[in-house]
């Protein structure tokens, strides 16, 4: 009998490992078809839809997309993150280009284990993938351009078809997929498509030899999605704004960039959903809310603007308004444009919030941590338990390129050498990473290793490496 048991559940395991290898459309040898194609017609690059992607709602789809993308994070510790077979900055850079920013691939990852769609990458983690001041030539121009437009058709033909929004879209079968919400419902996924959608139209009028060539594939996929995504924006709104206070709904939990931690109506989750609704406004979609932007604006900085401390606090949950807690994802009002540092009345922000981080180390052995200590309580129960520093203590490779570039900014206004130094010292601590590492990883602990531990290692060849380019141009 024990030994009829085991066979059986040999034979689960191997099952269930075999499928979640060919559902990977990151692998050599995969059964998920690509719903799309973009082709060069001219001077533009233009986008065919091949089929309308299915959705996958039953018990067994969504058990397993979520038992799957669980394996493939385990599974990367002991058999994934491969280095890079160069030695030098710009080769393995080139390297990483080449792996992440395929055409031939479905949509955009972060890597490694990461296989499925996290569509608030795209505004967020990948928002300098259409920077063309750092393009390594045309092919690869033409790659990263073809990549973030398919990442982005992906996340609208999905949640369109859904109706609705998560964090996560995850293929489950050649043609279909199953949406996830990892740890809550999403405050950023919409945020991520809508920026996308508007970077895709949106020549960069720094100098380059490379010009925008997705204006019209773009223009194509707002007259294919339009309708729908108007409705995904008025339910987003209703699901997380609170017309009493004029803020996130206390009520609920979001997941956003920090998604490991619970938090209550955080400063990060209210900057997007402002930028939210002011992309929606620029893209001209008419959405049912009456929400005052400018007054929203205000609201914000006045509720969660920490002056004794000079920095902005993190949400309003009892422990952190008691004890003031920080956390680095108020870069967000940085990337996003919700405070400009070169407007003298925004500038004290930004100013005050760098030398507090500094002050407390967040940015040493370079940066950025999101905060100094782990606070693993407030994270949910799997992170808690087998990577308690993941949304603490550990050294995050994004939020260290914005860190950059907002230095460099800060010296160019304020005309102050020590943000220069600063932003310098940080580039030569990457650099030297990437050699040593052979890749540009994910994340560090927090004395500046490759985070690895018994459940997790850190993403090694991560395009997320684009931002670190634009911070370095």
């Amino acid at each position: 009998m024990k030994k009829r048991l085991f066979l059986l559940f040999a034979i689960v395991v191997i099952s269930f490992s075999a499928y979640s290898y060919l559902t990977n459309p990151f692998h050599t040898i995969t059964i998920i078809q690509n719903p799309f194609t973009t082709f060069v017609q001219g001077d533009q690059i233009e986008i065919r839809r091949n089929f309308r992607l299915q959705i996958r709602k039953d018990i067994l789809s969504t058990t397993f997309a979520q038992l799957k993308c669980a394996f493939h994070i385990v599974s990367n510790v002991y058999f994934g993150s491969q280095k890079s077979k160069s030695s030098k900055v710009d080769e393995i850079i080139a390297e990483i280009h080449q792996l992440r920013f395929d055409p031939a691939k479905p949509y955009l990852i972060s890597g490694d284990h990461f296989s499925v769609l996290y569509p608030r990458n795209l505004g967020v983690f990948y928002l300098a993938t259409l920077d063309q001041t750092t393009a390594l030539d045309r092919k690869d121009w033409l790659n990263r351009q073809q990549s973030y437009l398919l990442a982005t058709a992906y996340g609208l033909e999905a949640f369109t078809q859904a109706g609705r929004i998560s964090t996560t879209i995850v293929p489950v079968a050649p043609q279909s997929v199953s949406l996830l919400n990892i740890y809550a419902y999403p405050s950023d996924s919409l945020y991520g498509l809508l920026y996308a959608l508007k970077t895709l139209q949106t020549p960069n009028e720094a100098t380059s030899s490379y010009h925008l060539q997705t204006v019209s594939a773009a223009k194509t996929l707002e007259r294919w999605y339009a309708p729908k995504l108007t409705e995904l924006i008025n339910n987003y709104v209703q699901t997380v704004y609170d017309p009493q206070t004029q803020l996130v709904k206390t009520s609920i939990h979001l997941s956003g960039a920090k998604d490991i931690t619970k938090r209550t109506s955080a400063f990060y989750d209210n900057v997007i959903l402002w930028k939210t609704l002011s992309l929606a406004k620029e893209l001209g979609f008419n959405y049912q809310s009456q929400i005052d932007l400018s007054a929203y604006k205000q609201k914000i900085l006045s509720t969660y603007w920490y002056p004794r401390g000079g920095y902005f606090l993190e949400d309003l949950s009892p422990a952190s308004m008691s004890d003031h807690y920080y956390s680095s994802d108020w870069l967000a009002a940085f990337f996003t444009g919700f405070l400009d540092p070169k407007n003298p009345n925004e500038l004290p922000y930004f100013e005050k919030s760098v030398a507090y981080l500094h002050q407390q180390q967040i940015d040493r052995p370079f940066g950025l941590k999101y905060q100094q200590q782990d606070r693993a309580t407030r994270q949910f129960p799997l992170v808690r338990i087998f990577v308690p520093s993941y949304g603490g203590s550990s050294i995050w490779s994004f939020w260290g390129a914005e860190y950059i570039k907002l230095l460099h900014i800060l010296s160019q206004g304020t005309g102050k050498t020590a943000y220069e130094e600063e932003a310098q010292y940080q580039i030569a601590q990457y650099d030297k990473n990437i050699v040593k590492y052979r890749g540009y990883p994910e994340l560090y602990d927090e004395k500046g290793e490759m985070l690895s531990g018994l459940f997790y290692k850190s993403i090694r060849m991560t395009g997320w490496v684009v931002d670190f380019e634009s911070a370095r141009k």
